[in-house]
């Protein structure tokens, strides 16, 4: 299996990444970042990063020590999927047990196909990252047997997680913040797009 993400405790150095509250980005050429803002309280549910022809969308909650709880959520993904008659299987993968499936989609011209996705649970220290990917990063790897990582699964291998100290309940969603961007727009650039340094932004 490949090594997860990392807890800030570490002493991982995050100068030159984004950060986000809970998650620290690192700073790779080409990635997009999609932060998912709740309407209400303005703070970040997920965040989407597109590198390339893949997408990784990120979720952390605090679980409780020595506690796993991606068990039951894995359990609870393959009984939602498999009651929608949609194919899926648990497998081995990178970061340990995920989910594959194969999910019906529609583009935006109306044409319906299937894309393959993983669903996949990272545990820490009191916290579970729970990431969907889509796109290439979700193809089957060229062999069962392949040691190679995926340019995706490499991304998320480089994520940094500040759980904090405060104590919290299992399940209770670790929810992101917006970084400071700089207020530097382009003309014609959207409202909701912005950069910061070489982070480009989708709020």
């Amino acid at each position: 299996m490949t090594a997860g993400p990392k807890d800030l405790v570490q002493g991982v150095d995050t100068s030159g990444m984004l950060d986000l509250g809970p998650i620290f980005l690192p700073n790779v050429p080409g990635l997009e970042v999609h932060l998912d803002l709740d309407p209400r309280s303005g703070n970040g549910k997920s965040v989407s990063l597109h590198l390339n022809m893949s997408i990784a969308e990120v979720q952390l909650f605090a679980t409780a020590t020595n506690e796993d709880e991606w068990a039951p959520m894995r359990d609870a993904i393959v009984n939602g999927l498999r009651e929608q008659g949609v194919d899926c299987r648990v497998e081995l993968g990178a970061f340990g047990t995920e989910v594959r499936a194969v999910m019906p989609t529609v583009d935006l011209d109306g044409t319906a196909h299937v894309q393959p996705v993983r669903f996949i649970g990272i545990r820490g220290n009191r916290w579970l990252m729970r990431v969907v990917v889509s796109g290439d990063g979700a193809l089957e790897p060229p062999s069962a047997s392949s040691a190679d990582i995926s340019e995706v699964d490499q991304l998320i291998s480089r994520l940094v997680v500040n759980r904090g100290d405060d104590p919290r309940a299992p399940g209770e969603r670790l929810w992101l913040r917006s970084p400071e961007i700089a207020k530097t727009e382009s003309p014609g650039m959207d409202n909701q797009d912005r950069q910061y340094e070489n982070f480009h932004i989708q709020l």
